[in-house]
């Protein structure tokens, strides 16, 4: 076990990405601990649709989303709902998000996360050969979609993913209903997306910390972790003590800016709500689904200890601090469910996180300028675990001393000042 007398490097953070950057970190040779507020997956890891989708690879700032903004911000049973209130914060973020959703904005970004995340599933096969089972399917999803007008233009924009290898199939009406035979009669079309992949987050976490455990890293719960400027190096300071490590990685999710805020370090991101209704013992889809109107992603979860669950996630909620469910957002999440699908979207287990959002929809990944042994991690948005295994190697990389060419279009500071 790490003493916290001597650790090189301290993860802050257990989710999913802080603990596959410490799995990276130990498997570099480091002696790391991970500390935690909470438990491991407290924050936006446990509930969440457990995706690993490169054809998700288009960011959320992008025009479409600018173009439905207004309607959707002011609608608290939209996809993305913005509860407008006098806070200077979440102002500014709107602001940068307005000006990141460009199309040249999505034509940088789209080959980058088309990249990481195929990465990510080259080493979730690998994690999934070494750690206990996490539940880790290669199935393919599928896009389904209501309106006519929606599928076309979709249909449209797949070029861009196409260009990018992404390999898909164009189903129309018929065709989409015999790939699963949950779908209404209503359901205009879908794409079917063969190089996808899904997996239980909760059992995600549990593996990791296993294999976390095995390769020597020691994780810390329910400690409160405070950074500590000296100079052009940070310190984590926790009970009283002061810990200097060689490297320090912020991987706290929604609470990371504030952490960086207190060594002088300005990062807009802000939390963005999430839910989830978890369905036991009933019909499940044969592969994910992504209810593409509504936003809800429809997962199939096998059990080991029971029958199969199917797990409805979706929406955003953004700028919410407090992980309180909200009636109004997860009947919005089963409503969709009963339209596109011949399924009973009621009862089931509810769950409710805060997703690290940035305005350019990209992850923060790298070192902030004038701080030598920081090294952020988040922003992930609703691609945490998605890109969780591909963030801790380009952290470990970082660490090394690297600068991976991937991190241009990620570094912490892109949005302003970078310290001060």
């Amino acid at each position: 076990m790490v003493s916290l007398a001597n650790p090189e490097a301290v993860v802050v953070g257990a989710g999913a990405v802080g603990l596959c950057c410490a799995c990276a970190l130990a498997e570099a040779g480091l002696r790391a601990v991970v500390l935690e507020r909470d438990r491991p997956g407290a924050g936006a890891s446990w509930g969440n649709a457990g995706w690993v989708v490169p054809s998700h690879s288009v960011p959320l700032a992008e025009p479409s989303v600018l173009r439905r903004g207004l309607r959707w911000a002011l609608d608290p049973h939209s996809p993305l709902y913005v509860p407008l209130r006098p806070d200077a914060s979440l102002w500014k973020w709107l602001w940068q998000f307005r000006r990141s959703s460009t199309e040249s904005h999505v034509r940088r970004a789209v080959p980058l996360l088309v990249r990481l995340q195929r990465r990510s599933v080259e080493l979730y096969e690998q994690l999934a050969a070494r750690a206990p089972d996490f539940g880790w399917r290669r199935a393919g999803s599928l896009s389904v979609f209501l309106e006519p007008a929606e599928y076309r233009a979709f249909l449209q924009e797949l070029d861009l993913l196409r260009r990018e290898g992404v390999a898909a199939e164009v189903l129309e009406g018929q065709a989409a209903r015999a790939r699963e035979p949950l779908l209404r009669r209503e359901v205009t079309g879908a794409v079917y997306f063969p190089e996808d992949a899904h997996l239980d987050p909760a059992r995600l976490v549990t593996g990791l910390m296993e294999w976390a455990r095995q390769l020597g890293v020691e994780v810390r719960t329910r400690c409160h972790a405070r950074l500590v400027r000296h100079g052009t190096s940070v310190a984590v300071e926790l009970d009283d003590r002061e810990v200097r490590p060689a490297a320090v990685v912020l991987a706290a999710g929604a609470w990371s800016a504030l952490l960086l805020r207190s060594v002088g370090v300005r990062f807009p991101l802000l939390p963005a709500k999430g839910y989830s209704v978890t369905l036991p013992g009933r019909s499940t889809p044969q592969i994910p689904l992504m209810l593409s109107e509504a936003r809800v992603a429809v997962t199939p979860l096998p059990d080991p200890e029971g029958p199969p669950r199917v797990r409805l996630a979706g929406t955003l909620e953004l700028g919410v601090w407090s992980e309180e469910l909200n009636p109004t957002r997860l009947s919005a999440i089963r409503r969709a469910a009963s339209r596109y699908l011949e399924l009973d979207p009621e009862g089931g287990e509810a769950w409710a996180g805060l997703r690290p959002c940035t305005p350019d929809g990209l992850p923060a990944v790298g070192r902030p300028r004038g701080l030598e042994n920081l090294v952020v991690a988040t922003g992930h948005g609703t691609l945490g675990i998605s890109l969780a295994p591909v963030t801790g190697e380009l952290v470990a990389r970082v660490v090394a001393g690297e600068e991976p060419a991937e991190l241009e279009l990620l570094r912490p500071d892109r949005f302003g000042p970078r310290t001060g």
